[in-house]
């Protein structure tokens, strides 16, 4: 399988470079060079990447300015979005079997029944349900908004025969060390979950699932991601009463 991977310098694009490159033939673009990656700008160069993007069979699309983050509500970086919808437009074109979207845990953050993402109340998560993905869609942020555009996008080109796959990641930190810990996602949990997405061959035209690994204080549901992707967590995140 060759899979085309935007934004592959950032730390989940090395992450899976790393990860996945065992198995599956990538090819990695991002404007920041890093090993095995070759540095090309989606806005700049469109020749090049159109050149790229030949026989590809899956997109694995990670590109994003960060400045654009967290739940801030401040000016959108356009180019966000601009990079989506060139992706989208030239995997219909060639006919990519696969569109991998990176989106967030931040489009749903407005359902979280705590005061702030990453402080849990004595302890405790305040949730008697789980959010899960076909919950509606509930920023707090710009980013999340932003996240949100791209998810409708792909739901659009789904409907014109692409399929596309919606990955809320969680917090994928440089040194896998727990991050913000109910969000967080591991290295090799993310490796999998990815893979899971890439080997899928049941999925709908469009799907949602959130990539988190096994954190018993998530107040996130990943149970489709187990049953649909046969996903299986192999690490967790402790919650705060058992941090020292």
């Amino acid at each position: 399988m060759k899979i085309f991977m935007t934004g592959a310098s950032g730390i989940i694009g090395r992450t899976l470079m790393k990860g996945l490159s065992h198995k599956y033939r990538l090819i990695g673009i991002d404007r920041v060079s890093s090993d095995n990656v070759i540095t090309l700008d989606i806005l700049s160069q469109p020749r090049k990447l159109r050149e790229l993007v030949k026989n590809i069979d899956v997109v694995i699309h990670l590109a994003w300015d960060s400045t654009e983050a967290g739940s801030d509500l401040r000016d959108p970086v356009v180019e966000n979005k601009t990079m989506g919808e060139i992706m989208y437009q030239l995997a219909l074109e060639h006919r990519i079997k696969k569109f991998v979207l990176a989106s967030s845990v931040h489009v749903s953050f407005g359902h979280i029944e705590y005061k702030h993402p990453g402080i849990v109340e004595n302890h405790q998560t305040l949730h008697t349900k789980k959010i899960d993905a076909r919950s509606e869609f509930y920023p707090l942020g710009t980013y999340g908004a932003s996240k949100v555009y791209l998810e409708a996008l792909g739901k659009a080109y789904s409907a014109k025969g692409l399929q596309v796959v919606a990955v809320r990641f969680g917090n994928v930190t440089a040194d896998n060390h727990f991050g913000e810990y109910p969000f967080w996602l591991s290295h090799r949990d993310c490796c999998q979950f990815i893979e899971r997405c890439l080997e899928a061959t049941d999925l709908p035209q469009y799907s949602t699932f959130f990539a988190i690994s096994d954190n018993p204080c998530n107040p996130f549901d990943i149970s489709e991601a187990k049953t649909r992707l046969d996903y299986k967590p192999r690490d967790k995140s402790p919650c705060p009463n058992q941090i020292n």
